[in-house]
């Protein structure tokens, strides 16, 4: 399935940024820049939602990005997840692992 989420980037004081999604509660992550939280934020959100999908739980609704709240230095971006993709990448390195 493809999926699109917001995430909210946060400015971190040491530097990087904290990646937080408001609808799902086990996604954060982080990363030292921008392009690197980003990145960093697509391959949480797929393993979360893949991991959501094998355990036949329901997938929560992505918010509204005008409805979430937010400070005033985050940035919200939306980050997309195809975890069909994931799941193939998944079960390819399962494979050449066990032979």
């Amino acid at each position: 399935m493809e999926y699109v989420y917001p995430a909210i980037f946060r400015p971190e004081e040491e530097g990087g940024f904290c990646v937080i999604f408001p609808d799902i509660r086990r996604g954060a992550t982080q990363g030292d820049d921008m392009a690197d939280a980003v990145e960093m934020a697509e391959d949480s959100l797929c393993a979360v939602l893949y991991d959501i999908e094998e355990e036949k739980a329901e997938i929560p609704a992505p918010s509204d990005t005008n409805a979430i709240d937010s400070l005033p230095n985050d940035t919200i971006i939306l980050i997309s997840a195809d975890t069909n993709e994931y799941r193939s990448f998944k079960e390819n390195r399962a494979i050449r692992q066990s032979a």
